[in-house]
């Protein structure tokens, strides 16, 4: 699995655990919907890490909680460096 694929995946389960709607979401974190929906559909390889954390803020998930997920030390985990 790539890792874009990867944070995309993980940022809707959390989304839709905590039941926040994709334009609340946006909205809270003071990013567009278009960034949001570029993460979401795999648009883009990169993800600055200051939106990450935004969202993560926003979702109220540590960073040390969002990355001590096993996939991030996965041989199966792909980097894209293309």
């Amino acid at each position: 699995m790539l890792l874009n694929e990867f944070l995309s995946d993980k940022l809707e389960n959390l989304r839709k655990e905590k039941h926040l709607g994709v334009y609340t979401l946006c909205n809270k974190a003071a990013i567009s919907y278009e960034t949001y929906r570029s993460i979401r559909k795999n648009k883009n390889k990169d993800i600055y890490l200051r939106t990450l954390l935004i969202i993560l803020r926003v979702l109220e998930v540590s960073p040390s909680e969002f990355f001590s997920d096993p996939m991030f030390c996965s041989e199966d985990l792909d980097i894209d460096f293309k």
